[in-house]
């Protein structure tokens, strides 16, 4: 299982739906809702797919987008319009951890 399908499969039992319903109401087959909480599916669904479904869960559609690899339009749109976005997007596979760390701590709400 992959953490998209088990995300989902932890919302949908935390918010007592069933598949069926979800399925239903998402405008996809049952067994698709079951071969995606069970890491079956040879692809993600599709963007929009994921925010029907964050929207019948309640959660955070961008949050689902990213554990399913892919990214929210959101993101896209920083990552176009922001020079320092960019910057930061193609310095990161070269910082060491440590870098990466401090980022994170400047980063952080806490």
């Amino acid at each position: 299982m992959n953490d998209f399908g088990l995300e989902i499969k932890t919302l949908r039992k935390a918010r007592r739906i069933t598949q069926r319903d979800l399925a239903e109401k998402a405008g996809v087959y049952f067994t698709y809702i079951s071969k995606m909480e069970n890491g079956q599916l040879k692809n993600f669904p599709s963007v929009d797919t994921i925010i029907k479904i964050a929207d019948i869960l309640n959660t955070d559609a961008d949050n689902l987008i990213l554990l399913a690899k892919k990214v929210p339009e959101t993101f896209r749109e920083t990552i176009v319009d922001d020079e320092l976005a960019v910057a930061l997007l193609r310095k990161m596979p070269s910082m060491t951890p440590e870098k990466k760390e401090k980022l994170r701590d400047l980063i952080s709400d806490d």
